[in-house]
């Protein structure tokens, strides 16, 4: 019961500190999360405004472990947002975010977060992910994406107490 009760005392004064367009920010976060673990195609792509930067790169030493394996594996890579919700071929894919950052002017935004991906239950890989986005006529939607990535079969992911230690 205490423990609860600690929880809803840090989710209440976490939200009196947001702002309405935080808020926002995070319902579209959260959107984001919940069109890929239920395959919602519609929600996903609604959430985003053309044109949109895909930018991903392995970090240095999950790219040192690929080119053990493959010599000519690519440090970086771009990919089409659209392509990443079609790439899904069951409901077993989810993406979850935590230690968010948000920054906003009421126009432009952006939202630093860990995120870390998993499939049938287990986390595959995870980094540091970047989002910009624009408020365009009154509803927040995603210009670009960027983010690092660790293989969690090289480097398992940090306790979110190890990764926010400064």
């Amino acid at each position: 019961m205490k423990k609860l009760l600690l929880l809803w005392v840090l989710s209440f004064n976490f939200s009196l500190a947001q702002t309405k367009d935080e808020t926002e920010i995070l319902k579209v976060m959260n959107d984001f999360m919940e069109s890929i673990k239920t395959r919602n195609e519609a929600q996903y792509l609604s959430l985003f405004q053309e044109p949109v930067l895909w930018t991903g790169i392995y970090r240095d030493r999950t790219h040192a472990k690929r080119l053990e394996k493959n010599p000519k594996a690519e440090y970086y890579f771009a990919d089409d947002y659209k392509a990443f919700i079609k790439s899904f071929k069951d409901e077993k894919s989810e993406e979850k975010f935590d230690n968010i950052k948000i920054i906003e002017d009421g126009a432009v935004a952006s939202a630093n977060f860990d995120y870390s991906f998993w499939y049938d239950g287990k986390m595959e890989n995870w980094g540091k992910e970047i989002w910009t986005l624009m408020k365009i006529n009154g509803a927040w939607k995603i210009t670009s994406v960027t983010f690092s990535m660790d293989l969690t079969n090289y480097f398992p992911q940090p306790s979110l107490k190890e990764r926010t230690k400064k």
